[in-house]
């Protein structure tokens, strides 16, 4: 008698392949998520700068206007830090990132 192969059944290379599809959006949508490392770097920085300059400022080494001046130094890079984040990339119509948007403004300004 004829040994006979068997036969593998296409429901596992199926199933293969739609863990690797639902393994491939889950990489793609954390990476999505993911925070600008710029971003990340200001925002970090901007939180020391501040932190010291109150700390200065507490102790009577750095005077008010110096202090307004570090105040909006801060908010300079807080928002620098949210146009990395958020502004940077173009948005189209549907509301995906994508480099076919807007002109890399603010999502809102067309």
């Amino acid at each position: 008698m004829s040994k006979k192969k068997k036969r593998h059944s296409n429901s596992t290379a199926a199933e293969r392949t739609r863990s690797q599809a639902a393994t491939l959006a889950d990489e793609k949508d954390r990476a999505r998520k993911r925070m600008n490392p710029t971003a990340r770097n200001l925002m970090f920085g901007d939180l020391i700068f501040l932190a010291v300059c109150q700390v200065l400022y507490s102790n009577g080494m750095l005077s008010d206007f110096l202090s307004g001046l570090a105040t909006l130094a801060g908010l300079v890079m807080l928002l620098l830090a949210l146009w990395f984040q958020f502004g940077k990339k173009g948005i189209n119509n549907s509301g995906r990132s994508g480099g076919t948007g807007s002109s890399g403004g603010w999502p809102l300004m067309k």
